[in-house]
C-alpha cells in the first residue's frame, strides 16, 4: 500500500481515496498502489462495496503526472499507459459494485478513472475531460471505449 491510495473500511464498504494533492494526480506508483488495494479488497469476503474519491474538495483527478512525460520518452509514455490499464482494469474486475465519487475535477486518467467504476456519482460543481489530445497523448486506460456507452445511458441531459 502507498500513501498516495487511502484505504478506509467502513462495515462492508471500502473506500479508496486519491491522496497525491494538490491535484491527486496518477503516477506509477499511485496506479500500482490502486492495482493491488483492488487485488487485496477482491480477497476480502467481507468487503462488498468500494467506493474511489478523490482527497480534498478541489480535484477527485487531474489525470496523469504529466512529470512523467516531460522527458518525451516514448518508453516511458508506454510504461505508464500500461499502468493505467492495469489499476483501472483491475477497477473494473472488482467483484462488488464499484462508486466513484467525483468530489471536483476529474481530467484524463481521473475520468478514465471514474469510468472503471459500476456507478459515478458527482458534485455538482464536479467537472470533467479527456484533455490529453491537448498535450499529444491519447486516453490509454478505457476512456474513449467507456465514454460513449457512459454517455449513452446517461441521455439527454448528459
Amino acid at each position: 500500500m502507498s500513501e498516495l491510495i487511502q484505504l478506509e473500511k467502513r462495515g462492508h464498504t471500502a473506500i479508496i481515496t486519491i491522496n497525491n494533492p494538490p491535484a491527486n494526480t496518477w503516477t506509477k506508483a499511485s496506479l500500482k498502489a490502486l492495482e493491488e488495494t483492488i487485488e487485496a479488497l477482491n480477497a476480502d469476503r467481507n468487503i462488498f462495496a468500494l467506493v474511489v474519491t478523490g482527497q480534498g474538495e478541489k480535484f477527485f483527478s487531474a489525470g496523469a503526472d504529466l512529470k512523467a512525460f516531460a522527458d518525451g520518452d516514448i518508453g516511458n509514455a508506454s510504461v505508464m499507459a500500461q499502468a493505467f490499464g492495469q489499476a483501472f482494469d483491475a477497477l473494473v474486475r472488482f467483484r462488488g459494485v464499484s462508486i466513484a465519487a467525483v468530489n471536483g475535477y476529474a481530467m484524463g486518467g481521473g475520468l478514465e478513472c471514474a469510468l472503471a467504476c459500476d456507478i459515478r456519482i458527482a458534485e455538482e460543481h464536479a467537472q470533467m475531460a479527456l484533455p490529453e489530445a491537448t498535450v499529444g497523448l491519447l486516453p490509454c486506460a478505457g476512456g474513449t471505449q467507456n465514454l460513449p456507452c457512459w454517455s449513452a445511458k446517461a441521455g439527454p441531459s448528459a
